[in-house]
């Protein structure tokens, strides 16, 4: 290792180290001891974080040579600059929105966990008391960004739509008493249930005074407009893709790839027996009651899903080098208010497997696997678990890589390039399959077209699909509903994301066109000598950054 990137190493070192002075997850990463059952999520390390990350850029300029040389230096530099973005912007520190508030990481921290007789249901019991001082340090940065506001670009306070949303979310969680629903295992003794039952009340009534300062104190003063305006949803977008955007140009080609793909899928849909004016909706009725495809209860489904997972790795050895523990993962099938399948990783320590899950509607134990093949590619393989494996077990790659280095162009970028990668290596099996891997491609068009319409004002161009010239929330959801077969009420919360998290709907098809156009030109230079499992292993070794520098470092050379 050279002296520069060497001291770059050492630069990372440092920023990890005091990271994990206040999150949990870095000190795993880094191996050092625990600061706290949860991450510190109060104003001063807000504010702390956000000099430490300008001290460190500092730091990376005074080294000799080109930034762009060290892949670790590359990424370590985009990141930082573009999470001072998000601070400047207001959107890190009055952050509220669906299933992206830190409130939600708090729960996530304990979701899908059960009180056990031993240190890890020990663990799991601090975490759970430590719930109320964690939502105090929320609502501490909520009001500090609502005093602050002139410091951001943005707004200081989160609109009006956002606020309600999290407070409808807040008081489900309050009437289900979630946090004090926590599975527990009969060894578990009755002092122990009794703490279970008194931090559960302490972080529900936690709960009831975020809600107070939610309606309260931020509502009457929030914005009602949802949209942030041209050049701070540049900036934002900018921020979850790690790349600077043609706005114009990839509203452009979003509305070209939406019309392409409905084309597309109503012809595929008339093959499939689909009729009238709507095709697809026909096509999709007549393959949810095909007995090939339609599965019934908990457990036939988590088979299915186990048995394709399976099939998939044995599927994918010509074009990857498979990590030794890309087997390490548990299908889940659990119920929720709508059928969605999502991954979550392992933890830096391993001490749970990472997980594909595939939620049912509560009560319905029904699903049909022609619409979800692509979620499971997506989300499983070749999609984020094969992409979190590989960064995993890179050793190469600093830690801060491997566990900290999270950015929604990549990793949505990439888990989109291998829905398209599956249909490839012949993994989407036959036509209704493809009809649901084209319901998830239009999906994503319409996420592109609509977040930036919704955030910008722009006008929508004349086209076939819509009569509208005008954006709505209205209209949002319904092309939602209409052309990629969302349910409704995850349509509607799919808009209210999109106004929450603006930008970060372009990482999905806007990242896998980068990989896709990368390959290309890769392919194009190489000419016969160009392997596609040499590329992924190549692209995917570089571990997780920015769209501009990944672009650079694929294209190097």
């Amino acid at each position: 290792m050279n002296r520069a990137a060497d001291s770059v190493r050492r630069i990372a070192d440092q920023y990890v180290a005091e990271l994990a002075a206040h999150e949990p997850d870095a000190a795993q990463a880094a191996g050092l001891a625990s600061p706290g059952p949860l991450a510190d999520i109060g104003p001063e390390w807000l504010q702390r974080k956000y000099a430490l990350q300008g001290e460190v850029l500092a730091a990376l300029d005074a080294l000799p040579g080109t930034a762009g040389e060290d892949p670790l230096r590359a990424a370590l530099a985009e990141r930082l600059e573009r999470e001072r973005l998000l601070f400047d912007t207001g959107f890190t520190p009055r952050l509220v929105a669906g299933l992206a508030s830190p409130v939600h990481l708090i729960r996530y921290a304990i979701e899908g966990l059960t009180v056990t007789a031993d240190a890890a249901g020990a663990d799991l019991v601090a975490r759970l008391e430590a719930v109320p001082d964690g939502i105090a340090q929320y609502i501490a940065s909520l009001r500090w960004a609502a005093s602050n506001a002139e410091r951001f670009t943005g707004t200081g306070i989160a609109p009006v739509r956002q606020l309600d949303t999290l407070t409808a979310q807040i008081e489900l969680w309050l009437s289900a008493d979630w946090f004090g629903s926590l599975p527990i295992d009969d060894p578990v003794d009755a002092a122990t249930r009794g703490r279970v039952r008194a931090a559960a009340d302490a972080a529900n009534a936690a709960l009831g005074q975020l809600l107070a300062v939610l309606r309260e104190e931020l509502r009457p003063l929030a914005p009602t407009v949802d949209g942030v305006g041209v050049q701070v949803y540049a900036d934002l977008a900018a921020a979850m893709l790690g790349a600077r955007i043609d706005l114009a140009d990839t509203y452009a080609y979003g509305w070209a790839e939406l019309t392409r793909l409905v084309a597309e899928a109503r012809a595929l849909a008339a093959s499939l027996g689909g009729t009238g004016a709507d095709p697809v909706r026909g096509a999709a009725k007549l393959l949810d009651a095909d007995p090939g495809y339609r599965l019934e209860g908990v457990d036939a489904i988590r088979s299915w899903l186990e048995r394709r997972v399976d099939q998939t790795i044995g599927a994918l050895q010509p074009a990857f080098d498979l990590p030794s523990g890309i087997r390490n993962v548990e299908c889940v099938v659990a119920e929720a208010s709508t059928g969605v399948v999502y991954y979550t990783p392992a933890p830096p320590d391993g001490s749970v497997p990472s997980r594909i899950v595939w939620t049912i509607p509560s009560g319905v134990p029904v699903a049909a696997t022609w619409q979800e093949v692509t979620s499971v590619h997506h989300e499983g393989l070749p999609g984020h678990h094969l992409q979190f494996a590989v960064t995993a077990s890179s050793s190469d790659l600093h830690p801060w890589q491997r566990h900290l280095c999270h950015i929604h162009g990549y990793a949505e970028g990439w888990a989109h390039y291998a829905e398209q990668l599956a249909d490839e290596l012949g993994l989407v099996r036959d036509p209704a399959e493809r009809l649901g891997l084209l319901l998830g491609q239009i999906w994503r068009s319409v996420r592109i077209v609509a977040d930036i319409g919704l955030h910008t004002g722009w006008a929508i161009p004349a086209n076939s699909l819509v009569a509208e010239t005008e954006w709505s929330p209205q209209l949002a959801q319904r092309m939602l509903v209409e052309l990629a077969l969302v349910e409704p009420h995850l349509a509607g919360f799919e808009v209210d994301r999109y106004l929450g998290w603006p930008g970060q709907a372009l990482a999905f098809k806007i990242g896998a066109r980068l990989w896709h156009d990368a390959r290309a030109e890769k392919a194009a230079a190489e000419g016969d000598a160009f392997s596609l499992r040499a590329f992924h292993r190549d692209a995917l070794a570089l571990g997780p950054m920015g769209l501009e520098p990944l672009r650079a470092q694929l294209l190097a050379g």
